[in-house]
């Protein structure tokens, strides 16, 4: 199901386990493979912002 909107997603850094705050682009969703849809993984890239680290975000 898509979303209309950009939800926010939040993570753990795992370098100084501050909370990270990414906006996600609205997508099709977890693809049906009984149905024969194909939905490709996507990622986005942020960074902390207390240390820097650069964190990979993986979504459908």
């Amino acid at each position: 199901m898509s979303q209309s909107s950009h939800p926010d997603v939040s993570i753990g850094c795992p370098r100084c386990d501050a909370t990270v705050s990414a906006s996600v682009p609205p997508g099709p969703g977890i693809a049906d493979t009984d149905l024969g849809e194909t939905n490709r993984l996507q990622g986005k890239e942020t960074r902390c912002r207390n240390c820097g680290h650069e964190l990979e975000l993986y979504y459908y």
